[in-house]
């Protein structure tokens, strides 16, 4: 099984406050919460032995891997909160308790459960609301969720609005707390039990807070005298839930304070779920509201809160949690929970669109809104102004009830990121973050916005996009083959982005449509390909584990075709094919698996002229005969396959040790090349060379060899040397020359990252070049150019350095593949992961160059820092081991860091950039855009 999401380490809980600043005050800042300290080993946050050193008892949280661990970890206490989604339990406890749970295995954190104290008629206009609800768009139909203080549901400007009711108001002795629950229970549900009029929140000026937060969201004031207009979705419906408590104590409320409100991360996590099980119960909510904070300072993603598991799994509902970033004037940091990745957090502006003072801010804050002097309703049928994050936050809840009016099939994702890619930009010291404009958030063209995840749709749809839900929207696919799945390290797994925000998907062997089980070591998805395989209309998705063991075979390696389908992969009638040696019909299912074979080292797919699907899988360290390693690769089409080696009939060189045929493989409509590049040339070791096939003419189900290549031929500059690695990375792409009626042509790039040069005079060992060739229908094939960093008789960019490796990855891409073939459509991208730059060694690059035409002409170099990849250049960062092109994107992909767990930028083609200005670039991580954050290598391969 997998491990679950909840054993990413809960090491810290941050406490929350509301984020309410009167206007009628200069109110200071709150100070910084102190820092939690960290687990210094086993599942028990260690203050809590000090804190029940002398026979005291301490409220915690409790985390188990599994729900079916509760049982046991609740035995070690007093249960207080139990939960009916999520593996956790809320107890008292004793030292001996702490001890029960830092002995039992299935406990993944403890701690604390702490309280910590609080802290429209302009605005509605501001972001385009008024203009909205006059088109009629008011969030009919929606509900969001106000986590909060509870709500005056009976006050006038909130008429007929409120839909749902929830409290879960902890009472505990210890901290002087009792509940805020109308029948005094720490839990009620049903009407009346969120009411700030009843119970003891009457009582309480602070539980003013919930109500002129649900008053910002869905407040209609129409025929009400001295009420703002109305709120941003006067028509959307409020599910309140109270999940706050009342102290009685100075030691929390602060001197002279008592009584006081405060909220514990159970509560909130209680909440939670029960947004969740409602929206699973069919009640429309688009988005919870978070108006609180902790204080802390948060420059980092805080992916070990509590709280993140649940934001996530309501993610995945389609629920978007929208967190006040906090009040404490940081200017690169944010309150938790407004940390968590998941989150959509929200800082304020004034109505002047300048930043509220008092706002935190920075590169965690997604969103800005209105937060300064806005007026909504609190208890008593009054209207009152109050400023604060907590203000702006519920500016974007609304807005997104709006949107999902206007565009009731798109994703929440794609809802938050229309608000993204159209708000007004504020920049500031460090940052810029849009505030929302709902006028121009609803003119957009559905999955137009460039904002993660996009739609990458080609101007003129050129079939190169990936689509695996047939939406003629480009999706990706991201491989991490060195994930932990199910605490099995370095198994491997491949997520999916689709495009237009339609989700995420993750693929796994402990998922029960994929063959095979997660195992040490598997590395799934050390490659892809894509193809449409079953010729259906949606891109099917091919996967390689090549470290995968065959019973007791070690790394033998197996593939699998994963079936895209209109809810996306793995959702139709088909949903897999498992490829392996020994298993179905053909040369697979005769073939013996052996150790080290790695079938599906390598992948490619292609179709043919006639419409064929068919794949190319590598086996390079295959044995042949009595040649180890020598190598062989698989051709797949429709139910069958061949095995193909360096002795089969017409295919040029002979089987040799360690050859490595199969280490590298390209395909396109007319023809796929494969590569041997440790391929000895005479007495030269490991000068490559490589196979060109046509899969248009079979001859009992074995495409036709066409000719060979190395660098021993007259026809190919240079000489076989050792340690060349002629053919280490290919690319291929169909080409129509003029004149032509269809490209039945090809453009064959092949990279020899090892090749020595000598430049302006210098000798430079493994400097590395690339040379391209023109494939003719006959079979025919000429030298076209030759690549490498720039030298002092060039216009290239850069210069070749020792070590670089220029070549190491290709990727190719025309994008008009059904036209004439000018340089504009023609792209060739190429990997130096090595390049050492301003003294940083193997901080790498990618240079760009055009098919047709001179190398020089409109090279482009990318590296961090430059070219559309943020951050800068640091050591062992390898850009460009991983490049993939599409008709409209270049993919580079991260996976050595600095980005934690790896990550995946997309840029646009650089050959489209107007005087060197690079247009946004989308990025792909986990902890963002609905990816969870999790993973070790994250962006290795992507297609």
């Amino acid at each position: 099984m997998k491990r679950p999401m909840w054993t990413t380490a809960i090491t810290a809980v941050m406490a929350v406050t509301l984020g309410a600043i009167p206007t009628v005050a200069h109110a200071t800042a709150p100070q910084d919460a102190p820092a939690a300290t960290d687990t210094a080993g086993g599942p028990i946050d260690p203050p809590l032995y000090d804190k029940t050193a002398a026979g005291e008892t301490v409220r915690v949280n409790v985390v188990t891997e599994n729900r079916s661990d509760l049982a046991d970890a609740a035995a070690a206490g007093r249960t207080l909160q139990s939960f009916d989604e999520f593996p956790v339990v809320t107890l008292r406890v004793d030292r001996s308790g702490l001890d029960q749970l830092a002995s039992r295995p299935g406990v993944v954190s403890v701690t604390e459960d702490v309280p910590v104290l609080p802290s429209l008629d302009h605005s509605v206009p501001l972001i385009g609301g008024d203009k909205a609800a006059q088109a009629g768009l008011t969030g009919a139909g929606s509900a969001v969720a106000v986590l909060d203080s509870g709500v005056a549901t009976r006050h006038p400007f909130l008429r007929n609005r409120v839909t749902a009711e929830a409290c879960f108001s902890p009472a505990d002795p210890g901290f002087s707390a009792t509940s805020l629950c109308p029948d005094g229970t720490e839990q009620q549900e049903g009407p009346g039990t969120a009411d700030s009029e009843a119970g003891a929140c009457a009582t309480i000026p602070a539980c003013d807070h919930g109500t002129h937060v649900a008053g910002i969201i869905a407040g209609n004031g129409k025929d009400l005298t001295g009420a703002p207009a109305s709120g941003v979705a006067p028509g959307v419906g409020i599910v309140a839930i109270q999940v706050f408590s009342k102290f009685d104590s100075e030691d929390v409320c602060g001197p002279g304070s008592a009584p006081c409100v405060a909220s514990f991360d159970s509560a909130q996590l209680a909440g939670l779920e029960k947004v969740l099980q409602l929206k699973q119960a069919g009640t429309p909510i688009v988005a919870a509201n978070l108006s609180l904070g902790s204080g802390g300072r948060n420059a980092v993603a805080c992916d070990d809160d509590l709280r993140k598991p649940a934001i996530d799994s309501l993610l995945a509902a389609g629920v978007a949690t929208v967190v006040a970033a906090g009040n404490n004037g940081h200017p690169d940091a944010v309150s938790a929970p407004g940390c968590i990745s998941s989150a959509i957090t929200v800082g304020s502006t004034t109505n002047d669109d300048e930043l509220s003072a008092f706002t935190n801010r920075g590169p965690l804050l997604d969103l800005l809104a209105p937060g300064t002097g806005i007026t909504s309703s609190v208890p008593g049928g009054r209207y009152a102004a109050m400023s604060g994050t907590s203000m702006a936050a519920p500016h974007v809840a609304g807005a997104l009830a709006v949107l999902r009016q206007k565009f009731p099939d798109q994703s929440i994702t794609a809802l938050a990121s229309h608000l993204r890619s159209t708000g007004k930009a504020i920049t500031y010291t460090g940052a810029t973050t849009p505030r929302i404009d709902i006028t121009r958030a609803l003119a957009v063209t559905p999955g137009s916005t460039p904002e993660n995840p996009p739609d990458n749709t080609p101007e003129e749809p050129d079939g190169t996009v990936v689509d695996f839900n047939g939406d003629r929207i480009e999706d990706i696919a991201v491989a991490d083959p060195k994930a932990t799945v199910g605490g099995n390290a370095n198994a491997g797994l491949v997520r999916v982005v689709y495009g237009g925000g339609k989700g995420t998907l993750e693929i796994n062997q402990d998922l029960g449509w994929v063959a095979g089980g997660t195992e040490p070591g598997d590395g799934f998805g050390e490659s892809l390909a894509t193809v449409d395989y079953n010729k259906d209309g949606y891109t099917d998705l091919v996967v390689g584990a090549p470290a995968e063991d065959s019973g007791s075979t070690a790394d033998a390696g197996f593939v699998e075709i994963l079936y895209g389908a209109p809810g996306g992969i793995g959702t139709g009638a088909l949903k897999d094919t498992h490829l392996e040696q020994g298993v179905g019909e053909g040369a697979l299912g005769f073939a013996a698996p052996g150790a080290g074979d790695r079938l599906g080292h390598s992948l490619a797919a292609g179709t043919t002229n006639a419409g064929e699907p068919f794949i190319v899988i590598g086996t390079p360290g295959e044995a042949v005969e009595t040649a180890a390693k020598a190598g062989a690769f698989f051709y797949v089409h429709g139910s069958t396959s061949v095995r193909i080696t360096q002795n089969s009939s017409g295919v040029p060189g002979g089987v040799e040790a360690n050859d490595g045929y199969g280490t590298a493989v390209a395909a396109d409509s007319n023809h796929f090349v494969v590569s041997a590049p440790n391929e000895a040339m005479g007495s030269n070791a490991g000068a490559g060379g490589l196979t060109v096939f046509d899969p248009n003419k079979l001859s009992q189900g074995m495409p036709t060899p066409l000719f060979g290549l190395d660098q021993d031929q007259d026809t190919v500059t240079g000489a076989a040397e050792p340690g060349d690695g002629f053919g280490t990375s290919l690319a291929i792409v169909p080409y129509r020359p003029a004149g032509t009626p269809a490209p039945t042509e090809s453009i064959l790039a092949v990279g020899s990252p090892g090749e020595d040069l000598t430049v302006d005079g210098t000798a430079r060992a493994d400097a590395g070049n690339v040379m391209t060739f023109r494939i003719t229908a006959k079979g025919t094939y000429g030298q076209m150019n030759y690549y490498a960093s720039g030298t002092n008789d060039d216009d290239v960019t850069g210069g070749s350095e020792a070590g670089d490796r220029f070549g190491q990855a290709l990727a190719a891409v025309n994008s008009k593949p059904d036209t004439v073939s000018i340089p504009d459509a023609m792209t060739l991208a190429v990997g130096i992961p090595n390049e050492v730059l301003s003294g940083v060694t193997k901080a790498g690059a990618v240079q760009t160059f055009d098919l047709l035409g001179a190398p020089g002409a409109n090279d482009r170099w990318l590296r961090a820092g430059y070219g559309g990849i943020p951050g800068s250049p640091g050591a062992n960062q390898q850009v460009g081991s991983s490049i993939h092109l599409t008709g409209s994107r270049l993919y580079v992909g991260m996976p050595y860091g600095p980005v934690a767990y790896g990550v995946l930028y997309s840029i646009p083609l650089p050959r489209a950039w107007a005087g060197g200005s690079v247009p946004p670039v989308i990025t792909y991580r986990p902890g963002a855009g609905g990816l969870p954050a999790a993973g070790s290598r994250f962006g290795t391969v992507a297609r």
